[in-house]
C-alpha cells in the first residue's frame, strides 16, 4: 500500500492537486470571512459561524471533493493507463490507494479551513472564548459528510472516462443538498442526499432575528444532535465504500 501511494503522489505532483485544493479552501475562508461584522453580531460570532458554515461547507467542500477526486483519477484514464496500472497491482488495492491519498488531501483542506475559521474569528475581534468543544463537534460534523460525499465522487471518478459526467452529477447532488437544507419545515429532504447531511448534523439555530433589529436581539443556541442520523451517515459510508470497491473490481477497464 505505502508503494501505491508512493506511486500516486509521483503521478499527480506535477498536477498541483494539492495546490489547487488550498486554492479552493482559501476561497472558502475568504467567502466565510471577508466583510466588516457589527457590534452586534461580533458579541455571538462564535455561534453564528456554527450556524452558518454547514451550508457553506455544501457547497465548498462539495467542490473540493469534485476537484480532487476527478484530478487524481483523469489521469489513469488518458491513455489506458488504468488497464497497464491494474496489470500490476490488484484493483482492490489500487481504488484504496487512490481513496485514501485523495481524501488526505481533502482531510488536511478539511482542517485548515477549521484552524482558520477560529484564526479569523480572533483576527475579527469576536466576543468571549472560542466554544472549543462545540468547534470539535462541529469539525467532526464536517468530516463525515465530505467523507461521504469523497467516496461517491471518488468513485465516480474510477467508473466513468469522462470526467465530465462526474463532475456534472457531483454539482447536481451539491445543489439539491444545498436546497435541502432552505425548507426547515421539510428536515426530511436533507437526509435524502448525502450532500444535506451537512445541514442534517447541523445542531445550532437561530433565534429572535428581525428584519429590523437583526443580531439585536438575536441569539444562537444549540438545538440539539441528531446521533441517530450521525450513525445513519457513518453506515452509508461503509455501504457506498464496499459497492464502489466492488464495482471496480468488477468494471471492465
Amino acid at each position: 500500500m505505502i508503494k501505491l501511494l508512493k506511486c500516486e503522489y509521483m503521478k499527480t505532483r506535477r498536477r498541483y492537486v494539492l495546490l489547487t485544493a488550498l486554492v479552493v479552501t482559501a476561497a472558502l475562508l475568504t467567502w466565510t470571512l471577508h466583510g466588516n461584522y457589527g457590534e452586534d453580531f461580533l458579541k455571538i460570532a462564535w455561534m453564528g459561524f456554527l450556524y452558518q458554515m454547514p451550508l457553506i461547507n455544501a457547497i465548498f467542500l462539495s467542490l473540493l471533493s469534485i476537484i480532487v477526486s476527478s484530478r487524481i483519477s483523469d489521469i489513469e484514464h488518458k491513455g489506458v493507463m488504468l488497464k497497464q496500472f491494474a496489470a500490476v497491482a490488484e484493483r482492490g488495492k489500487i481504488y484504496d490507494a487512490k481513496f485514501i491519498y485523495g481524501f488526505a488531501i481533502v482531510l488536511l483542506c478539511t482542517l485548515i479551513s477549521w484552524v482558520g475559521l477560529i484564526v479569523g474569528g480572533y483576527c475579527k475581534g469576536f466576543g468571549g472564548d472560542v466554544p472549543i468543544k462545540l468547534y470539535l463537534l462541529y469539525l467532526l460534523f464536517t468530516i463525515t459528510p465530505t467523507l461521504a460525499v469523497y467516496i461517491f465522487q471518488h468513485t465516480m471518478s474510477l467508473c466513468f472516462k469522462n470526467q465530465a459526467v462526474t463532475f456534472f452529477t457531483g454539482i447536481i447532488g451539491t445543489f439539491c443538498g444545498v436546497f435541502s437544507m432552505f425548507p426547515q419545515q421539510f428536515p426530511w429532504l436533507r437526509r435524502i442526499f448525502i450532500w444535506g447531511y451537512y445541514g442534517t448534523l447541523q445542531f445550532v439555530g437561530l433565534f429572535d432575528w428581525t428584519k429590523e433589529d437583526k443580531y439585536k436581539s438575536a441569539h444562537f443556541d444549540v438545538i440539539g444532535i441528531d446521533w441517530t442520523f450521525f450513525g445513519v451517515l457513518l453506515a452509508i459510508c461503509v455501504v457506498m465504500y464496499i459497492i464502489g470497491r466492488m464495482i471496480f473490481k468488477r468494471k471492465e477497464l
